[in-house]
C-alpha cells in the first residue's frame, strides 16, 4: 500500500500544479482528497489555522492564489512512511503586493486512506516531519 501512496502523492502534486495553472481546483480536490480531510499549515505564513473538509482545502488554495501569481508547489522527493508520505516541498510564486518572486520550503506529511488524502500536516523542517511519522527521534 505504501508505494501506492507515494504514487498518489506524485499524481496529486501534478494535479495541484495543473489546478494552480487553470484555476480548476474542485476536480483535483474531489479526486485526491477525502471529503473530511484535515489540513494543518506549518505556521510560517499568515494562514496558519487548521482547515477542514473540501471547503477548507478550497479556502486554503484560494488564499495562495490571492497572495501569489504563478503559484507552484514542487515536491523534492517522497519518503514512504506506511500509510503516510513525507514530501519536502518548495512553493511560491510572484507576490502580488510586491511583484517579487518568492519561495518557501516546508515538509508535507500526507496521510491516506482508501486512495484519498485524509490529512495533510505541514512542518517547517524535515527533521520535525520525520519525527512526527516515527522515522527519527
Amino acid at each position: 500500500m505504501s508505494q501506492e501512496n507515494v504514487e498518489l502523492a506524485r499524481r496529486g502534486y501534478e494535479a495541484l500544479n495543473e489546478a494552480f495553472r487553470t484555476g480548476n481546483f474542485q476536480e483535483a480536490l474531489d479526486e485526491f482528497c477525502d471529503p473530511d480531510i484535515v489540513l494543518t499549515p506549518s505556521g510560517i505564513l499568515p494562514e496558519s489555522r487548521e482547515m477542514r473538509g473540501l471547503e477548507g482545502m478550497l479556502r486554503f488554495v484560494s488564499l495562495q492564489t490571492e497572495a501569489f501569481d504563478d503559484f507552484f508547489v514542487e515536491p523534492h522527493g517522497f519518503i514512504d512512511a506506511g500509510d503516510r508520505v513525507v514530501a519536502p516541498v518548495r512553493f511560491g510564486g510572484r507576490a502580488q503586493h510586491t511583484g517579487l518572486d518568492v519561495a518557501f520550503e516546508v515538509v508535507h506529511v500526507l496521510t491516506a486512506r482508501d486512495g484519498k488524502w485524509t490529512r495533510i500536516d505541514m512542518y517547517p523542517s524535515e527533521p520535525e516531519a520525520l519525527k512526527a511519522v516515527g522515522l527519527a527521534e
